[in-house]
């Protein structure tokens, strides 16, 4: 029997202000990202720079719940999904840090009203802060060192931007920009032309995600700053 998808954008559980939402994922009308006292995923991972929820003919990997407090890095329900001709299938299961536990649920969906559900949340941005559309711009579709993904944009001072990547499981690396949040498209092409940039020109700071290597990205400039905690 196949299931029907439903996707929204509700503010977190825990929210101090409007802007803090998730994304609530139901099947057959069941509230997923809710049970347990989970919450469902920030945008940034699931929707930002890309729809993760869009099924190809290869795995992919899509957080539906995590921890309210700590996010995805603690404790997470994802769905390995792809597309099989007519449906797309759903492996439903915990994660706890790096590792699966427990038993994966297939699900399995109508390709059509899956895809149909897919693009009326990609298409809906009515949810989006200017922080949230800028990174989105920023971030989709950048061209990066080869093996460099973005994570995420925060508003981090007054004029100020803050661009997340990640080389995963080997460096995170802020890079740092000018941020005007009433022009916050042409703050993204400002932006996205720094990061299309040389890598060495990029005023930024990283960090090597494996705790004995103190040596820099190869990609990294003399000005690029070693952010120790």
């Amino acid at each position: 029997m196949l299931s029907l998808l439903s996707l929204s954008i509700e503010r977190a559980l825990h929210a101090r202000s409007a802007e803090q939402v998730r994304v609530i994922v139901r099947i057959d009308g069941v509230d997923v990202s809710h049970a347990d006292g989970d919450d469902g995923p920030d945008p940034w991972d699931a929707l930002v720079p890309v729809n993760r929820f869009v099924a190809t003919d290869d795995f992919t990997t899509v957080t539906i719940a995590c921890c309210p407090s700590c996010g995805p890095e603690c404790c997470t329900i994802e769905a390995r999904l792809r597309r099989e001709g007519d449906v797309v299938r759903w492996e439903l299961g915990d994660r706890r840090g790096v590792r699966w536990v427990g038993e994966r649920r297939t699900i399995l969906f109508d390709a059509a009203a899956y895809d149909a559900e897919v693009a009326r949340i990609e298409a809906d941005r009515s949810w989006e802060t200017a922080t949230h559309r800028a990174g989105r711009l920023i971030l989709a579709g950048v061209d990066l060192p080869s093996g460099v993904e973005g994570r995420r944009v925060a508003v981090t001072g007054t004029g100020e931007l803050e661009v997340w990547l990640e080389e995963p499981d080997e460096y995170q690396i802020w890079v740092h920009a000018p941020w005007d949040a009433q022009r916050p498209d042409d703050s993204a092409a400002a932006v996205r032309a720094m990061l299309a940039g040389p890598a060495t020109d990029w005023p930024a700071r990283w960090h090597s995600i494996k705790s004995d290597r103190e040596d820099p990205p190869a990609y990294a400039g003399l000005s690029w700053r070693h952010a120790t905690w």
